[in-house]
């Protein structure tokens, strides 16, 4: 466990570097009102992905975790599930391109050619398909194949931006919009084909379809509740890109993407947090892991209040640099964010002990209130406040989604909370000594 949280960790830092220049690169390509299109091209594909997972992901890596010997129904019934959505997806996409309200809050008016819904059709499949596989090499504790994939994911994408950036003078204006989202599939692509082939080499079991009932309700029993989380918690996520774009239109979306893409950079924190103590913590018969998960979500929550003290001093000075002056307004959006960034990082690592202690439907519950937040605030503060008022609705509403998990954990599960948040010297002697992270007996 400790080793592979150090190897994911040291995988993090030239993830990072990596995303962060395709990111700059993209932006600097598309200026304010392309970023703000982009936005709305790929949060419709984030939704209709999250919405056809079912949180399938979840239950595969909570089931392949506790049956790692035989993980034939978890793979099967992943399988399953893919089918159904690449059937289903054209459906759906369909369905809204009839209707001129829908198409109108997630397409852009000067985007409705058939190749745009291609790309967001094609945008969904292949997330869910990598999003399968890695659920599978999560639960079967392949930490070196994840590590190695988020490298690459980021590798590729920074090869083809910075590619399409130093050939950009030879393509008319019109025609970098259509550019960034051709290397932007590609790079899905070769990762697609990429999973496809280490599972082939890691995992080695025929992915038969299955759909057995008795077989398919336990995985589903178990994702649903987290699925409606999910997509409640979408709301606290997305929401307000599309109430920015009504009231204030693309430009301004294209400042506040910035922000919020400079301010999620700091997701990739607990992401190596997360995934190691997932499969751990679902896996364990008592509470054998507990002093060590709790170790873990200090120096997460530590980690990030510090980067976001460093990013908000900076950000008058790093985005104007990086992106340009047309930028600038982007910053105050970004502070305010920061908090937010802050509460919501520890709620993706403590919502884990809420599953494991089996009432994640207060996870559902806390998303809820989030949600109900996101969408008074969003209507209220954006019309007047612009982006800031986006921003401040956000933080305002993940920190009430943290106070909801945090107080399961004390009055629920019965776990002090105190020592969930700030680093400790003893930590440091923790992390050092392989012998402590050993389970005990």
């Amino acid at each position: 466990m400790r080793r592979s949280i150090l190897q994911t960790l040291l995988t993090q830092a030239p993830t990072l570097l990596l995303y962060f220049l395709a990111s700059t690169l993209m932006t600097r390509m598309l200026g304010d009102t392309g970023r703000g299109e982009y936005a709305l091209l790929t949060n419709q594909a984030a939704l209709l992905s999250m919405l056809l997972s079912m949180n399938i992901g979840i239950g595969i890596t909570y089931f392949t975790a506790k049956t790692s010997t035989d993980a034939r129904t978890s793979i099967g019934a992943a399988a399953s599930m893919l089918l159904l959505d690449i059937v289903l997806a054209p459906l759906i996409l369909w369905g809204i391109s009839t209707s001129a309200e829908l198409t109108g809050v997630v397409m852009p008016p000067d985007r409705l050619h058939w190749a745009y819904w291609g790309f967001v059709y094609l945008l969904i499949i292949l997330s869910l398909l990598n999003g399968s596989v890695a659920a599978i090499m999560l639960g079967l504790k392949r930490f070196k194949v994840l590590n190695a994939m988020a490298l690459l994911n980021a590798v590729l994408s920074a090869i083809g931006f910075l590619g399409l950036y130093l050939v950009k003078e030879r393509i008319a204006p019109e025609q970098i919009f259509p550019a960034v989202l051709v290397v932007a599939i590609a790079t899905m692509v070769l990762l697609s084909l990429t999973w496809c082939g280490l599972y082939v080499f890691v995992v080695r079991v025929p992915p038969m379809l299955v759909w057995r009932w008795s077989l398919l309700r336990p995985i589903l029993a178990f994702s649903l509740v987290g699925h409606l989380s999910n997509l409640i918690n979408l709301i606290n996520y997305r929401f307000d890109v599309w109430v920015v774009d009504h009231y204030r239109g693309a430009a301004e979306l294209g400042l506040y993407a910035v922000a919020v893409g400079v301010a999620q950079l700091l997701f990739h924190i607990p992401e190596p947090f997360a995934r190691v103590m997932q499969p751990f913590l679902f896996g364990q018969v008592k509470d054998e892991v507990l002093a060590r998960y709790k170790a873990v979500a200090r120096l997460n929550f530590t980690t990030v209040l510090v980067l976001s003290a460093i990013l908000g001093a900076m950000a008058a000075w790093v985005i104007p640099f990086l992106y340009g002056e047309v930028f600038r307004n982007s910053v105050s959006a970004l502070q305010l964010l920061l908090p937010g960034i802050l509460f919501s990082s520890a709620s993706k690592l403590l919502a884990q002990l809420v599953i494991q202690g089996g009432v994640q439907k207060f996870n559902l519950l806390g998303t809820s209130v989030g949600a109900i937040i996101t969408i008074c605030l969003d209507w209220l503060l954006i019309p007047h406040w612009g982006i800031e008022g986006a921003a401040l609705a956000s933080t305002i509403s993940y920190f009430v989604i943290l106070l909801v998990i945090v107080l399961v954990i004390r009055y629920r599960l019965r776990i002090p909370v105190h020592d969930l948040f700030l680093l400790r010297s003893s930590d440091l002697v923790l992390l050092r000594n392989p012998a402590s992270w050993k389970p005990a007996r």
